[in-house]
């Protein structure tokens, strides 16, 4: 039986809808049950708070393998902590981890470094393990579509390229790594199948648009500004930030093969993606 954290989020619940379309039995954690959509046949909706411990044994009884996915805060590590725990005192096998490309517990960028952080803790707590390690989503180019309307997109990133995936195709290889044996101990670097630029971004929404979208390269200070402008917390604008000095690095345009060798799919082009969502643009 496989109990799936972080169930409601935009990575989570693709693989959620993944599980289900497969009619995999599973159990979804969530702190609302009642306020969960999801009502598939084989779904059974517990209740739960990475942040309570203790309400984390009654939904972890019968469970042999987990998906651990939380949320980018503050307090994540603590969070995927409390899981861990409470999986091998539960008897649990395996884990799966919803973890990020560049992963390192001494990683500069506050993200990597507490996903690597997590993946440290799983090493050491004798479950068997498999990391899944994907680059930057498509669906959040989704949040820059205010950007593309005005014609411009504005990112601190240079000219630098990243992988760019699709949340469905990282379902596909979480849903394989949590029902095929054979890949406890892998981490998979799960991307895209081409590295592109912000301007080859912009080229391909001129394309599918029919009109001219542009690039312009701005300062990290500037990026922060624009956030926090936007309401996105000062901490998670700074970590946005760290990920964009690290793909300036050209750390984010590593391709893999993971979506077709272990999701069994071939990978969503970023052209794609925007076809699909044009009407968002």
């Amino acid at each position: 039986m496989i109990l799936v954290t972080g169930g409601t989020g935009s990575s989570g619940s693709e693989i959620v809808e993944a599980l289900a379309g497969k009619k995999v039995k599973f159990r979804m954690l969530a702190r609302n049950p009642g306020k969960v959509a999801v009502r598939e046949e084989g779904v059974e909706i517990v209740a739960g708070d990475l942040a309570q411990p203790r309400t984390l044994s009654e939904a972890l009884k019968g469970i042999d393998r987990v998906l651990l996915l939380a949320p980018p805060v503050p307090n994540q590590v603590e969070l995927e902590s409390n899981v861990i725990d409470a999986a091998r005192q539960a008897g649990v096998r395996h884990i799966v981890n919803f973890s990020a490309m560049t992963a390192d517990p001494k990683s500069p960028s506050r993200f990597p470094r507490a996903h690597g952080e997590v993946e440290q803790k799983i090493r050491s707590s004798g479950l068997a393990w498999t990391f899944l390690r994907p680059t930057f989503f498509m669906q959040n180019l989704l949040g820059l579509a205010a950007m593309v309307k005005g014609g411009t997109i504005f990112q601190p990133a240079g000219t630098s390229k990243a992988s760019f995936v699709d949340t469905r195709d990282i379902a596909a290889v979480a849903v394989s790594a949590l029902t095929e044996p054979g890949h406890e101990g892998k981490a998979y670097d799960i991307t895209g199948p081409e590295a592109l630029s912000y301007d080859d971004v912009a080229a391909i929404l001129s394309r599918v648009l029919g009109r001219t979208i542009k690039y312009q390269d701005i300062p990290p200070a500037a990026a922060r500004q624009a956030m926090i402008g936007m309401a996105i917390p000062e901490w998670n604008a700074d970590g946005i930030n760290e990920l964009m000095d690290q793909m300036r690095s050209g750390a984010y345009a590593i391709v893999s093969n993971a979506v077709e060798q272990v999701g069994h799919k071939k990978p969503t082009t970023l052209e794609q993606f925007v076809r699909e969502n044009a009407a968002a643009f």
